[in-house]
């Protein structure tokens, strides 16, 4: 778990230093994106996300009860979690959200929302997970919140994020139904129930989990848990990873969808629902359209666009920083996508953009049902389309020169890569990898002297390229043979020569390990060859080793006195490798 918690702790280090280096570029809307499906066969899927500090994984819900771990770009068959039992589906109801705890790396605990069989109640359970991460210990559950009572099927709500305060917020549904007609008021504007509410919890606290600093602990009228009111169907919310505002995608009744925003740490909102839809007046009772109490959406847009809004989040990604700042949201039933900026401080909002033709994916593949978005460990957005496919948002264009499914400019950023010589571009994709060939010899010990190597191979560093040659006989003598001509396999002092003529040939180093007189094979010669080239440890280097692009073949050779003379050596295999930039 240490080892965890130590690559969580410079994965988010890494984060938070991308994401305050980017920030500072102007936002722009001038890119051309696209969808790139990660994987398909997912069973009606709502939500995806990474643990924190966790690049490898996506953690995928599914309605059905199943949390599924996309892991290095592939499914795994084993589900993190499934909880089928303890849940009703319908069209709303199901397993319905997840959140990590912000300390998942060292306590290994998660949360999901669900509506439980038998009544259809509102619960947010806690879990663990097991020895293997990934795989959670399904007989770790425990209910944290809830059951709450919902009247209907419809307007669950479910989601749950833990916000930059370290506390879990759930947004649930006014309870369902039309024009939330439960009560003389409606459950929205009805403080003593927590249905259409932003709720706030600190599971870190004791039962009930309520903070002193939620905004109506000192009203009678309004139940503690409650951060804000006037919700119809908060069904995806985020929280800007820089900044900590909150975004709500609050779905309408008819006419109307609405984006909310909410500086960070600012709660005991009323969003006026159910006598207004967006900036639409209802007639209905509960609240004063238009009252200056009620806070207004940032954006809406009509049912001629579609009829349920699903909220997404503001881009803090590594790989298309001149989106850093833009707010992506799409329409479940027509599909279509759309972003725009908000400047937080002034509340002025960017132009909307639609985004659907742009992010269409192509080759046969269609996003159609776009139950939620969600981000990946390095800040990359993510699609869930419903029918069982997830995506990303990616640039045309963007590099991936080693192939791992990770823009370059983010394995440089995260440390996945390095860039030595400072271009811009992963050491491993400058020039060729280095390849090991050829047969060793074993010594008359039964030694197997084998070479290997570690760093970089630099025509301008100076220094970092390690040849090793481990397995050795112990406190022998020893040299690095090399040469530019190719690869060779002849014979040579009973074994194989790897490197082809002229041969030239290092200074000599000793194999070290055990002292005499123990004769075993805890010897290892040792060169950077780097430093070598550039004439720092002695003999006379070729000029070529300082020429990028020049490929090296090279093999150790060391005494041997066990065997008969002519055949007193010990040889490794051979490395060829390329000297890069």
């Amino acid at each position: 778990m240490n080892s965890a918690k130590q690559s969580a702790k410079r994965l988010l280090a890494a984060l938070a230093l991308v994401a305050a280096g980017i920030g500072l570029a102007a936002p722009s809307q001038a890119q051309t994106l696209k969808a790139v499906r990660l994987t398909a066969g997912l069973s009606a899927p709502l939500y995806a996300c990474a643990a924190p500090g966790d690049a490898s994984r996506v953690f995928i819900v599914q309605q059905g009860g199943q949390i599924r771990v996309l892991k290095n770009g592939t499914l795994l068959a084993t589900p993190f979690l499934s909880i089928s039992t303890k849940i009703v589906i319908s069209s709303e109801q199901g397993l319905l959200g997840l959140a990590f705890h912000p300390n998942y790396a060292t306590n290994g605990l998660f949360y999901v929302s669900y509506t439980r069989t038998g009544d259809g109640a509102s619960i947010v359970e806690r879990y663990q997970v097991s020895a293997n991460p990934d795989v959670a210990n399904a007989g770790s559950g425990f209910v944290m919140i809830g059951p709450v009572a919902q009247p209907e099927s419809n307007h669950n709500g479910g989601c749950i994020q833990f916000g930059p305060d370290g506390m879990l917020y759930y947004g649930l549904g006014d309870g369902g139904g039309g024009n939330d007609q439960h009560g003389a008021i409606g459950n929205g504007q009805l403080g003593t129930t927590l249905l259409g509410k932003m709720l706030r919890y600190d599971v870190d606290a004791p039962a009930p989990y309520i903070p002193a600093s939620n905004p109506f602990t000192a009203d009678p009228n309004v139940r503690d848990e409650i951060w804000d009111l006037g919700l119809r169907n908060p069904w995806r919310f985020s929280f800007d990873r820089v900044r900590g505002d909150m975004f709500i995608g609050d779905v309408g009744q008819s006419s109307r969808e609405e984006i909310d925003f909410a500086p960070a740490g600012s709660g005991g909102r009323n969003w006026g629902w159910r006598c207004m839809e967006g900036t639409n007046c209802t007639g209905l009772s509960g609240c004063t359209c238009n009252a200056p109490a009620l806070s207004l959406p940032i954006d809406t847009y009509t049912h001629s666009f579609g009829c349920s809004v699903t909220g997404g989040y503001i881009y803090r990604g590594c790989a298309i920083p001149a989106l850093h700042g833009t707010y992506f949201y799409a329409d479940y039933c027509s599909a279509r996508i759309w972003s725009f900026t908000y400047d937080a401080v002034t509340g002025a909002k960017g132009p909307t953009i639609e985004r659907t033709s742009e992010l269409a994916p192509g080759l046969g593949q269609a996003i159609n049902s776009i139950t939620s978005f969600g981000e990946d460990g390095y800040g990359e957005l993510l699609i869930v389309d419903g029918g069982g496919e997830l995506y990303k948002i990616t640039q045309v264009g963007q590099t991936d020169c080693n192939s791992n499914g990770i823009a370059d400019v983010c394995d440089l950023a995260f440390g996945n890569s390095l860039d030595v010589n400072g271009n811009g571009v992963p050491d491993e994709c400058d020039c060729a990898t280095p390849l090991v060939y050829c047969s060793g010899k074993f010594t008359s010990s039964g030694c197997a002297p084998t070479i290997s190597y570690s760093g970089y191979s630099s025509a301008t560093l100076g220094s970092g390229f390690l040849v090793r040659a481990t397995d050795c006989m112990n406190n022998k003598p020893g040299i690095l043979l090399y040469g530019v001509n190719g690869q060779a396999g002849s014979p040579f002092q009973g074994g194989t020569l790897c490197v082809n003529s002229p041969i030239k040939r290092t200074p000599g180093v000793n194999s070290g390990g055990s002292p005499f007189p123990a004769d075993d094979c805890s010897g290892v010669f040792s060169i950077d060859f780097n430093a070598y080239a550039v004439g720092s440890l002695g003999g006379n280097p070729l000029a070529a080793l300082q020429l990028a692009g020049t490929v090296v073949n090279a093999q150790w050779w060391g005494r041997d006195p066990g065997y008969p003379a002519g055949f007193n050596s010990q040889l490794t295999n051979g490395i060829e490798f390329q000297v890069c930039p």
